[in-house]
């Protein structure tokens, strides 16, 4: 039994003494805390258009895009294709996000709010759903993220 506390007055010891509080920030003398600095690769990236079929989707989950179609129109608009299910009982929500040089298409798939109240047919169908983009493409490449 006091070899279990002498192991745990070590372990809470050796965790009180590195310096850092909880949230990861450096802890000097006088009680003041600095943040810890995070370095990150990743490109930031900002959200230039959204879309959505069939309404509020219900159960999203990220869904693999067939094309990206260019619509050069007023506003800019991009056209994902996708193939899911029964159009009636299918929603979607695409967004295009500006990431350095590129234009990075996510899209995610559920079901609408009343598909489970109708008789949805079974089998893929080949869909689409717009995004009109709050900014042209500017030479950008897209891309399905």
């Amino acid at each position: 039994m006091s070899a279990l506390v002498v192991v745990a007055s070590i372990g809470i010891a050796a965790c009180g003494s590195s310096g850092e509080d909880e949230q990861g920030t450096a802890a000097s003398d006088a009680g003041a805390t600095t943040p810890a600095i995070v370095a990150s690769d990743e490109p930031s990236s900002e959200v230039i258009g959204t879309g959505n079929v069939g309404g509020p989707v219900v159960d999203p989950q990220p869904h693999p895009i067939d094309g990206i179609d260019i619509a050069e129109s007023d506003p800019e608009q991009l056209i994902v294709r996708f193939t899911s299910g029964d159009p009636n009982c299918t929603a979607a929500d695409a967004s295009a996000a500006a990431v350095g040089n590129t234009v990075e298409v996510s899209l995610t798939v559920g079901i609408t709010e009343d598909a489970l109240s109708r008789s949805c047919l079974a089998g893929d169908v080949e869909q689409s759903v717009t995004i009109a983009l709050d900014e042209g493409l500017d030479g950008r490449d897209v891309s399905a993220r």
